[in-house]
């Protein structure tokens, strides 16, 4: 899961999954954080409603960092993998995705089919 820092949403999911977060992956030159989950845990998301974020597969190439980097400069870990906490749960990740996307940018309309 690609999403930005730039307008805000990347650091209040942050806040909002506290200590329910797994790990997260910081790449400050493109300025975003990378969230592990499950693959296909979130196939069935409505990204329409998610305009800045992306879903990347299985198959996508992220550049990971060493365990103990957990700093800058560059791609460093911003939350640590821990033994018992690597993935992140996809229904908290949405719903805090969800409320820091409409305090950036505003409320989402559902998408009509």
């Amino acid at each position: 899961m690609r999403v930005p820092l730039s307008i805000g949403i990347g650091n209040r999911t942050l806040d909002l999954l506290g200590e329910a977060t797994g790990g997260v992956i910081e790449n400050p030159f493109d300025k975003v954080l990378y969230w592990l989950i499950a693959p296909g845990a979130a196939v069935a998301w409505d990204m329409s409603r998610l305009p800045s974020i992306d879903v990347w597969g299985a198959t996508a190439y992220i550049e990971v960092p060493p365990a103990a980097r957990t700093t800058g400069p560059g791609v460093h870990w911003r939350v640590l993998l821990r033994y018992d906490r690597y993935l992140t749960d996809p229904v908290a990740l949405l719903a805090a995705l969800r409320t820091a996307t409409r305090e950036a940018l505003g409320p989402r309309e559902e998408a009509h089919r």
